[in-house]
Formats: structure tokens, C-alpha cells, sequence
């Protein structure tokens, strides 16, 4: 952790604001790990950089103490001014929070540093939610299996929808340490029911 945290900071291009810099040298100086505090920290920093460009600020969601970096976007406005938001947000994200949330989500659920759907059934076999048979192979057929099953209900988001598709998982989705090594290795889509919808142009 420690040696990603120092590779962070060496490989950085300036992308990140003197805060979140701060908050990445603080965490070396914690065996690699960020606060709680930092992390808080660097969200607001994030959602004020969105204020401050003319926008309503994203409706921020915490699954287990993980803020998910996806969102589910109104998307009803002119091309030219969707392109202007995507460039702002991306800026906001680097500046701000985009590498404190990759250390942080790391130390909490992928202290192996393994990649992808790799990292995500390595935390589900450590916390002994599936059985150490279960494979990278297995985990995608489940996250096909649960996406497939929404979009044919034509209701994805109705409570009856998200139980059946969530049954059909092989490890129990509202387990609180199952929900944690969702979040911190990116499987947004078995959490993206926990979205609300942003509204970002006022």
C-alpha cells in the first residue's frame, strides 16, 4: 500500500490539486492508508469543485463506507452541453478525489492489489462468501445472469426485480462484507440500484 501510494505521487502530472497531493503523502506516512477524515475531505473537494463550475452538487451514496464513483445522470440536455459537463466532472474527479478513492477503496477491500473481477473474487473467498472453488469465470456468468434479469423485467429498478436478480447471485448481496468487496473493486453495476439520479444542471 505503502508503494502505491509512492507511485501515485511519482507518476502524477500535476492532475492532482495540492490537497489531494497532501492527503496522498499523509497516507505514506500511514503505511499507504488514507483516513477516514481525508477521505470525507476529498469528496467535499470533489463536490465543491462541482459547485463551483455552475452545477448542483452529486447526490453522493456510501455502500459499506465507500462512495460509489459511478452515478446514474439525467441525461436530457444538448450534446454540446453534456460534452461540456463529462469534461468538467473529469476534471473535478482527477483534481480532487480519483486517486485518494483508488488507495482508500484498496486498503479496504483488495490488500492483495489484484485487477478487475480478479480482486472482487479474492475478497469474496476471504470473507468466506463463496466457496474457494469459485472462479473469475463464475463471478461473470452471476454479474451476466443478474443484468440480464433486470433488463428483460422492464422494470430493472422494482424492488421484485432487484430480489430476483439478486438471488440468482451465488453469494448473498445484502451482506454487509459481500457489499464491501463490490464497492471497492468496482462492480458498480450488482450496486448501481443504490444510484439516485443527478440533476446536475440547475
Amino acid at each position: 500500500m505503502q508503494e502505491m501510494a509512492q507511485q501515485i505521487l511519482n507518476q502524477d502530472k500535476n492532475t492532482m490539486n495540492d490537497t489531494q497531493r497532501e492527503i496522498i503523502e499523509r497516507a505514506i506516512q500511514n503505511d499507504g492508508k488514507v483516513s477516514t477524515a481525508d477521505y470525507e475531505r476529498a469528496w467535499q473537494a470533489y463536490n465543491q469543485c462541482i459547485v463551483d463550475k455552475g452545477y448542483n452538487p452529486q447526490p453522493l451514496v456510501q455502500i459499506e463506507g465507500i462512495y460509489l464513483d459511478g452515478y446514474s445522470l439525467d441525461t436530457s440536455y444538448t450534446e454540446e452541453l453534456q460534452q461540456k459537463f463529462e469534461n468538467d466532472e473529469s476534471s473535478c474527479l482527477c483534481e480532487n478525489v480519483l486517486e485518494v478513492q483508488s488507495l482508500y477503496k484498496a486498503s479496504k477491500g483488495n490488500p492483495n492489489l489484484l485487477t478487475g473481477d480478479d480482486a472482487i473474487v479474492d475478497c469474496l473467498r476471504r470473507e468466506n462468501l463463496v466457496p474457494k472453488s469459485y472462479t473469475v469465470k463464475n463471478f461473470s456468468q452471476d454479474q451476466t445472469q443478474y443484468t440480464e434479469i433486470r433488463a428483460k423485467s422492464g422494470q430493472p429498478f422494482a424492488p421484485e426485480t432487484l430480489k430476483k436478480a439478486a438471488e440468482s447471485l451465488s453469494f448473498d448481496l445484502d451482506n454487509n462484507a459481500a457489499r464491501l468487496c463490490l464497492a471497492t473493486n468496482g462492480a458498480n453495476v450488482l450496486l448501481r440500484s443504490n444510484a439516485p439520479r443527478w440533476h446536475p444542471f440547475k
